[in-house]
């Protein structure tokens, strides 16, 4: 690590030097700036992080990496008069406007890191003290995960294996942002991607591209929003829809019209939990005799890191709550059940919770129960640093 922080001072000097010598209104190309950025980037694909955060920090710049989940601050600073610079060269690569400073923006880039090509989503949004960006990373050489490399139970599994081989119906991934619900979706869509099946994606942005998946990325700018884009699907033959998310009223309602008719569509929403869902649809203005005829199951998830050794963690592990709706569900549906009682029937039936499925795989040693309490609850306790084996 000294070694990095001596080679990230020289880079600083360097800059310094360059902006002495009035590179001029291009200075985000000059070399410093360049070199300065890419090792930024190469430190971060290192550290296998999923995103790197360039922040105002009393008057300089800091950086932080989320890895496995978890946010960390790197050992480097930049003096603030040099933060103009250095984010006009990252909106360079991601194609942002290096002239807006008071708006957010969205970009990308893709660069190498040694034998990797990664993928690098840029979000700027303007803060008190200047402007911070964050950088998301995704390993393009990366194989798609598949159903049985998820971290479901075996009885999970065949649950949700069972859901997405319907023919028709709406099924749900639900959980917080970042917890892998794209990722779930994906690994559905591979075992169903067949030549004899026309598979549609609506996505805002397309995550990662999948051979033989007609995918669309959406436009809102140019009226081609999610719930146009399912109209538009409806015209094109498609089995199944993979409908990056449900945001809004009109598009919830079109998705379960499109159960309705026929169609397997698979989605994601935000809320914590499983039964949630329901609840969140509801709200929208679901009628409830639809979403009691279309609605499969849901599915919740979250990610906990996995122990590496008996110090340690390493890698993310999903703990899963799946609510498969049957007889009793549809009727608690139909007859405006609390969300209590909906939580009682679906345990009844054989349903684990977020919960009792993290206690299992700590109990297995794959993670720490005080993990599982960490991302579940927001308990943090001082043991909870090492990883104890069970």
């Amino acid at each position: 690590m000294a070694n990095e922080e001596n080679f990230w001072r020289i880079l600083v000097n360097q800059c310094r030097q360059e902006q002495r010598q009035n590179i001029g209104p291009q200075e985000e190309k000059s070399a410093a700036i360049v070199r300065l950025v890419d090792f930024l980037l190469q430190e971060t694909a290192a550290c296998n992080a999923s995103d790197l955060h360039i922040e105002p920090w009393g008057g300089e710049l800091r950086f932080r990496l989320r890895i496995d989940g978890l946010l960390t601050v790197m050992p480097y600073r930049l003096p603030g008069d040099m933060a103009a610079s250095l984010i006009s060269r990252v909106k360079v690569l991601a194609n942002m406007d290096i002239a807006k400073h008071q708006q957010p923006q969205d970009g990308a880039f893709v660069f190498s890191a040694e034998t990797r090509k990664v993928d690098v989503r840029v979000a700027s949004m303007p803060v008190y003290g200047g402007e911070m960006l964050v950088l998301r990373l995704m390993n393009l050489q990366d194989d798609l995960l598949t159903l049985d490399e998820l971290g479901f139970t075996p009885e999970n599994e065949q649950k949700f294996r069972k859901l997405i081989h319907r023919p028709s119906g709406l099924v749900i991934v639900v959980g917080a942002m970042g917890c892998g619900k794209t990722t779930t979706l994906y690994a559905a869509l591979q075992e169903l991607n067949t030549q004899d099946k026309n598979w549609l994606t609506l996505e805002d942005p397309i995550e990662r591209h999948i051979k033989g998946v007609n995918q669309v990325q959406l436009n809102p700018k140019a009226g081609l929003d999610y719930a146009h884009g399912l109209r538009a699907a409806l015209r094109q033959d498609a089995q199944g829809i993979l409908l990056g998310e449900i945001r809004d009223e009109e598009t919830a309602m079109m998705a379960v019209r499109m159960a309705l008719t026929g169609h397997l569509l698979l989605t994601t929403l935000h809320t914590e939990n499983a039964v949630a869902a329901v609840f969140r649809l509801l709200e929208m203005g679901i009628p409830p005799y639809l979403l009691a005829a279309t609605l499969s199951g849901v599915l919740a998830q979250r990610l906990v890191r996995r122990c590496a050794d008996g110090e340690k963690y390493q890698g993310r592990l999903a703990l899963h709550e799946l609510l498969v709706v049957d007889s009793s569900i549809r009727e608690a549906i139909l007859a405006g059940q609390s969300r209590e009682k909906m939580e009682a029937l679906a345990q009844e039936a054989g349903m684990k919770t977020l919960w009792e499925d993290g206690q299992e795989k700590a109990a297995a040693g794959l993670t720490s129960l005080a993990e599982v309490q960490r991302v579940l609850y927001g308990i943090t306790q001082e043991a909870e640093i090492k990883c104890r084996l069970k």
